[in-house]
């Protein structure tokens, strides 16, 4: 099974979703693809839009593969056997990490909108990416979410492989994965268009969210 675009996802993990979303909730993506696959989401039911700031850590030497994650609380982990394969130090490490964190400043300060502390506690948390590979950013995202008081979690993904797909089952309360692949090799495969998301249209679609869960409370007013 393979989707047209990422906005196509969208609308199909909609549907799956139509059971889950029960308010109060907030849809959370992990930018930048992600967004562009919760914003049918949005659309549809009228919920908060927000973003997590987690991000892969990788290494200078190494820079498509990653070695952990880190979210904007500056809370880290790392997978040890990737860490071992790649002979990292612990500078190695503390600059990925500073890097890491710099870029999320960057798109905290560039987004503008709530983080997703400020939902929290008690909603219930939809965690958006436009598929999962190893999962390491959603594994941050889904720590951030339960550290800051979710009531539920609900991982929600057009596609995984097999491995992220036992992983999420357990560590989330729910996840919703279209397709499922134990031959899984990278998310673009999936997609018959899968082109860069940049920073302007993740702002754009961020606006038109807000505008979107506004209407109604203007409309009462």
């Amino acid at each position: 099974m393979t989707f047209k675009d990422r906005a196509e996802a969208g609308r199909a993990l909609a549907d799956a979703l139509a059971p889950l979303m029960v308010p109060p909730c907030v849809v959370v993506a992990i930018p930048r693809g992600g967004v562009t696959v919760a914003m049918p989401i949005v659309e549809r039911f009228r919920v908060p839009l927000t973003v997590v700031y987690a991000r892969k850590l990788t290494a200078r030497l190494a820079p498509e593969l990653a070695f952990g994650a880190l979210d904007e609380d500056g809370e880290m982990i790392t997978e040890q056997s990737t860490v071992e394969a790649l002979g990292l130090d612990p500078r190695d490490i503390d600059e990925a990490r500073e890097r890491t964190a710099a870029e999320i400043r960057r798109r905290m300060a560039l987004y503008g909108v709530p983080p997703l502390a400020h939902y929290l506690p008690g909603s219930t948390v939809v965690l958006v990416d436009d598929g999962l590979a190893t999962g390491l950013t959603m594994r941050a995202a889904l720590a951030y979410a339960r550290r800051h008081g979710a009531a539920r979690i609900v991982v929600a993904v057009p596609c995984a492989s097999a491995q992220a797909a036992v992983r999420f089952r357990r560590a989330a309360d729910e996840l919703v994965a279209l397709v499922v692949d134990a031959d899984f090799m990278a998310v673009g495969q999936y997609y018959e268009e899968f082109l860069p998301v940049s920073d302007d249209e993740v702002v754009r679609m961020l606006v038109r969210a807000a505008e979107l869960t506004a209407a109604p409370s203007a409309a009462r007013g």
